[in-house]
């Protein structure tokens, strides 16, 4: 870990750069107005050709919801990913994390050794059961490509709206996150460099099963008390895990861990909140996950094969696990967490 460091001011005079976003969902909608409202060259890559169309003639993404924003002049909307990848100084990635590994290994021969790949993606890549950072670089067969990972309590909608908003950014090599730190920071929208990639992935990728859980509550009508109760413990079984796992226990208490927790268990913008409150209320799981990706439902049988190999209890994830696979009724996951032996809190 790194000690406290100074980077600047936000909004200090920063090099241009050439950011790429790759993804013209919600959030890389978000991201690219980031780095433009920054004055960076911004290239938002989408493969609906009709949606680059429309942003191109309106300045408005006519999807998931970001049709009230008028983009800046400078982020140039394109569906040629040659275009967007072209002497790239940064690529941000904004993909559904699942299939972020198999897109980049076929498309890695137009991606430059000396681009730093920023992955916003939180997930982790179930086939193989990797972190996203392991299985990107040995798909790209570049373990030195430099690489950083943007997590924390963001939702698109409200970086959009220029609500003030913390998030962190992570490299193995500092330098590499603080150059995204510098290039993005605003007055609206800060950012933390760290060296922890390993706890930042887990914290914002083991997060979001958690969120289902808070969900399912909610959706089976439990009060305050109950999901008080559930995000505390939850939270220390995050840290626990991440921790076995090789992060830092303050990363786990920080933006991208207890941070990421509470906004998706507790905001209404939540996909993995809402899925596990309305599974509750009834709806399948099958037709819930056609309408949107919802990453906590593949990572809990990940977080559970994690908990397995470290040796350690996690009988929040279990639970979750167990009720999105349908091997256990809500009645008998609330009797698998109250009806265990009593110990000491800490």
């Amino acid at each position: 870990m790194t000690s406290t460091t100074n980077a600047g001011m936000p909004e200090e005079h920063t090099t241009i750069l050439k950011i790429g976003v790759l993804g013209a969902g919600a959030f890389g909608t978000s991201m690219a107005t980031v780095a433009a409202r920054r004055n960076h060259r911004v290239f938002l890559w989408g493969r609906d050709a009709a949606q680059i169309q429309t942003i191109c003639d309106t300045r408005r993404n006519p999807k998931y919801k970001m049709d009230e924003f008028e983009l800046p002049e400078n982020i140039q909307a394109t569906s040629s990913l040659a275009e967007t990848c072209e002497d790239a100084d940064v690529l941000m990635l904004c993909l559904p994390a699942q299939r972020i590994p198999e897109f980049l290994k076929e498309h890695k021969d137009l991606i430059e050794k000396k681009t730093i790949i920023c992955n916003t993606a939180k997930g982790l890549y179930v086939p193989t059961q990797q972190l996203l950072s392991d299985a990107i670089l040995e798909g790209m067969e570049r373990p030195e490509q430099p690489y950083a990972v943007l997590s924390g309590p963001s939702f698109a909608v409200e970086i959009m709206r220029n609500a003030p908003t913390a998030v962190v950014v992570a490299s193995k090599l500092l330098f590499h996150a603080v150059t995204i730190q510098r290039a993005l920071s605003s007055l609206f929208f800060r950012i933390y460099s760290s060296q922890d990639i390993v706890g930042v992935q887990l914290g914002g990728a083991l997060k979001n099963p958690l969120a289902v859980g808070a969900g399912m509550i909610e959706g089976a009508g439990f009060g305050m008390n109950t999901l008080a109760a559930y995000v505390t413990r939850s939270s220390h079984e995050l840290r626990q895990l991440c921790i076995a796992m090789g992060g830092h226990p303050d990363t786990i208490t920080g933006l991208s861990g207890v941070g990421d927790l509470m906004l998706t268990a507790f905001g209404s913008l939540s996909r993995n909140r809402t899925l596990g409150k309305r599974l509750m209320e009834g709806e399948t799981l099958e037709d819930l996950l056609r309408e949107q990706t919802v990453e906590g439902v593949p990572t809990a049988a990940v977080a559970v094969a994690y908990a397995e190999k470290c040796g350690l209890e996690a009988p929040f994830f279990v639970a979750i696990d167990k009720l999105l696979s349908g091997e256990v009724k809500p009645a008998e996951a609330q009797m698998l967490l109250m009806n265990r032996p009593l110990h000491s809190e800490h």
